[in-house]
């Protein structure tokens, strides 16, 4: 019996202190061709306050394109990113204090061909 309760109390301890992944947003543009716009509600924290968004565009797109990001709908363009014809790897973080929601934005300038995928994640 005692052994049982060690068991248990060593069972609740590891869970508790085991870090748990963070969830993150993921989003495809098939159509570049077309506007898109994506809510990231699924990445945030366990916290109630946060300190930055991780941000990872990767993909190809044969002409230029923006995405912005922001953390009410109407504040577009305070993070924008101008892609231009090629491979894209973008790896990038920004501070985030507005909620836990990102709103994004993807704008064709000419881009027909391509495919993107947007990674977002909430701290």
């Amino acid at each position: 019996m005692k052994l049982f309760k060690w068991s248990i109390l060593i069972a609740v301890v590891v869970a508790l202190l085991y870090p748990r992944e963070q969830p993150f947003g993921e989003f495809e543009v098939n159509d570049v061709s077309k506007a898109h716009y994506f809510v990231d509600s699924v990445s945030t924290g366990r916290h109630d306050s946060h300190a930055h968004v991780d941000v990872s565009i990767t993909g190809e797109i044969d002409s230029s394109a923006t995405i912005s990001y922001a953390s009410l709908p109407e504040n577009y363009g305070g993070y924008t990113y101008e892609l231009k014809k090629r491979a894209v790897n973008i790896f990038t973080q920004y501070d985030f204090y507005g909620g836990d929601k990102i709103w994004i934005k993807f704008e064709p300038k000419g881009s027909k061909k391509g495919k993107l995928k947007i990674k977002t994640q909430i701290h």
